[in-house]
């Protein structure tokens, strides 16, 4: 067997800060690539216990939020692994075929997210720091197309910022309609938009057979990986999330900010 972590994807996050505007619309903080890459910084040196300043962001009170996202899955295939640092509070929303179920999430507990749901993480950090968010999936078909933000009409914004908007409504209205048992039919659309993208696609098998015969699948315990993970944050490698080297670091990502490890492990 091989190693897992070597086909997997897998990273940090600093979600994006909002705030809650008319009729529950979710609207992004001001703030540039710069500034995320200098605050993902200095939380990822808090993070692997290096003395720091505190973040200059303005964290107090506000909360951070994911894209709302999800993949069809081949397979049904990968699972994400999350775990969430800095928060007092953080919780899951899911949605799913049997409608919208929110979890909260304790501290140090890793949540797993399965392939025909869509998901958004919500979460107010605890004073002075901003909320980290550590992720892995078990293999590498995202960057394939296996993955994607939530959306009605197959349509999302090039601005990060209306993305953010539209993806956040999007999700608000299927939650709405799952509490008439309406939502299938979205989300169901939402998921064969995205299986046509990867039917023609030789590469998924590959990929795939990849990861089973490195065990990715087959995991019991994940948190030995994601101390794995935790240790590729070295000096070299946090000053080039700073110097926001696209190799290890983008933005807007999925969980906002984020810093992409695996291409360290290759």
């Amino acid at each position: 067997m091989g190693d897992p972590l070597k086909v997997r994807l897998f990273g940090y996050g600093t979600p994006y800060r909002v705030s809650i505007g008319a009729e529950g619309a979710v609207v992004a903080g001001e703030t540039d690539e710069g500034k995320e890459a200098e605050n993902l910084y200095h939380t990822l040196r808090g993070h692997v216990g290096l003395a720091d300043k505190p973040s200059s962001a303005d964290a107090a009170g506000q909360w951070s939020y994911s894209m709302p996202f999800g993949r069809c899955g081949v397979d049904d295939l990968p699972r994400e692994h999350l775990l969430v640092y800095n928060a007092c509070e953080a919780h899951l929303d899911v949605l799913s075929d049997q409608g919208l179920a929110t979890r909260q999430l304790g501290e140090g507990e890793i949540a797993h997210i399965e392939p025909g749901t869509v998901v958004r993480l919500r979460a107010l950090p605890r004073q002075g720091q901003l909320v980290l968010v550590a992720f892995q999936t078990e293999d590498r078909t995202p960057l394939s197309g296996n993955a994607g933000p939530y959306t009605l009409d197959g349509l999302v914004p090039d601005d990060w910022r209306q993305r953010l908007a539209v993806c956040h409504a999007a999700f608000d209205e299927t939650a709405e309609q799952a509490k008439k048992g309406w939502h299938q039919p979205q989300l169901q659309r939402f998921f064969a938009a995205m299986a046509e993208g990867l039917a023609d696609n030789p590469a998924i098998a590959a990929i795939q057979a990849d990861a089973r015969a490195a065990g990715s699948y087959e995991v019991v315990e994940e948190r030995g990986l994601f101390e794995r993970q935790r240790a590729l944050l070295d000096a070299a490698a946090l000053e080039r999330i700073k110097a926001q080297d696209e190799a290890v670091f983008r933005f807007p990502g999925m969980f906002g900010a984020v810093a992409p490890l695996f291409n360290l492990i290759d």
